[in-house]
């Protein structure tokens, strides 16, 4: 009896010492993805206001000084705002005026902290994702979510949602989004209603950052996907019904907001053939997918490659034909489970932000739009990464790219956030970038 007793007690204190050195892991790595964020990005802090670049009238304007009055919150809640309609974001910028007035040093410092809590958050979700789906050693987990996270802290295709504080609208439905997917995992394990409830709270909190929050459904259906539900059950596909009911309402508020700024799907305003948007989207894609690769000539102005009423340069027909025949030639490696899971989410967050449907956009390509479809693209690197490491061959050489790889993007993206500072030197930016380009095109027509 007593035997029993004992080694009940000693499985008991052994189970708790896991637990404990577990958890001192993850504050540990937390602690570390928490130095290496405020190392990248303390720059930022010391940045002004881009007076000249949309930071006039996003961050300064009557919704931000008129402070927390109810008139004032009623309005930011219910009006439409030169074509936007982001209320939690408005909201931060009047509760910062109201406490320390246009003081830029907090409302950076409260996007690098969103930006922090978003990794952290990332980290957190890939690990439970994982471990919901039971496939993968706890080594394997721990290393995979931790490369997601780290690549995700250091990316320079992240820096303009973190510097530009007109893009803050960006970080904040990210925060709450990435919320609802969190507790969307502890309603497949709990099953609670309560928790589902959640996921629709934090949904909406996430469309009231931006409207890419759309998304989340078919997020959650990527998800079920990932942890191998059955999608026969008809339960499943009716606890996401009032999501998409919600997703579909939050659509038509967002076509509303640009209608009323003579812009978008309802508006009468000019747009470009369907064609031509299939061939803008699939140049994006392509874009996007290499710049979260490779990040190289990094802009905040990427414009369209012809006006409206304008036909498109003929080097843009091959990207819609050379994505056709990656797709097919690949079709093998992309139906594999992950990497469908991890390409899936990168295509399913950039879809409102690929010109199929007509909606107010005056640049090609954006780099704040990546910011969660980046984690599907990261969350494949760490994967093949962790792939490699196991082979003992080359295991050495993995490290050793790796750690190249994360230290060059991360001395890219520390450098990349000073162009940020204010507008004159934002703008120095693209000045040199079109001057080295028409220096090229000089030197390429003389020979």
């Amino acid at each position: 009896m007593n035997t029993n007793v004992n080694a009940s007690t000693t499985t008991s204190k052994i189970a708790m010492l896991k637990g404990f050195i577990d958890n001192n892991k993850t504050l540990t790595t937390i602690l570390f993805l928490i130095s290496i964020s405020l190392l990248l990005y303390f720059p930022v802090l010391s940045h002004k206001f881009q007076m000249r670049w949309d930071d006039q009238w996003v961050v300064v304007n009557a919704y931000t000084e008129d402070g927390l009055t109810r008139s004032n919150l009623w309005a930011i809640l219910t009006e439409f705002y030169n074509g936007q309609y982001a209320p939690a974001n408005q909201l931060s910028y009047t509760l910062l005026y109201s406490a320390f007035g246009y003081n830029p040093f907090w409302f950076h410092l409260l996007g690098v902290i969103i930006h922090i809590s978003n990794v952290i958050l990332v980290y957190l979700f890939i690990k439970k994702l994982l471990n919901l789906s039971k496939g993968f050693k706890t080594e394997s987990v721990t290393r995979i979510a931790f490369l997601t996270a780290i690549i995700m802290a250091v990316h320079p295709f992240l820096v303009e949602s973190v510097a530009w504080l007109s893009a803050s609208k960006i970080l904040i439905y990210s925060f709450f989004y990435l919320i609802a997917i969190h507790i969307y995992l502890s309603y497949l394990l709990s099953k609670k209603i309560g928790h589902y409830l959640l996921v629709i709270l934090f949904f909406i909190l996430s469309f009231a950052g931006k409207e890419q929050a759309v998304t989340l459904p078919v997020c959650l259906l990527l998800i079920d996907y990932a942890v191998k539900r059955d999608f026969r059950s008809k339960w499943l596909w009716f606890e996401k019904l009032p999501l998409f009911i919600i997703a579909f309402i939050f659509g038509y508020i967002t076509l509303l907001s640009q209608s009323a700024d003579k812009a978008g799907l309802l508006s009468e305003a000019p747009r470009y053939p369907f064609y031509q948007n299939i061939i803008f989207a699939s140049y994006s894609v392509t874009e996007y997918l290499v710049k979260c690769l490779i990040p190289v000539k990094l802009s905040y102005l990427y414009v369209f490659p012809n006006a409206i009423g304008r036909e498109v340069p003929m080097r843009f027909w091959m990207y819609p034909a050379m994505l056709l025949i990656i797709c097919v030639s690949f079709w093998g490696f992309w139906k594999k489970h992950w990497v469908f899971f991890g390409i899936s989410f990168f295509i399913v967050h950039l879809g409102v932000c690929l010109h199929v449907i007509p909606i107010s956009r005056f640049a090609i390509v954006a780099d704040r739009y990546v910011y969660i479809a980046s984690i599907g693209i990261f969350f494949l690197m760490a994967y093949f990464v962790d792939k490699a490491l196991s082979n003992l061959k080359y295991k050495n050489l993995t490290i050793m790219l790796t750690f190249l790889y994360v230290l060059s993007i991360g001395i890219y993206a520390h450098q990349h956030s000073k162009i940020w500072h204010d507008s004159d030197k934002l703008k120095q930016e693209l000045k040199e970038l079109l001057k080295k380009r028409n220096d090229f095109q000089k030197h390429k027509a003389n020979k």
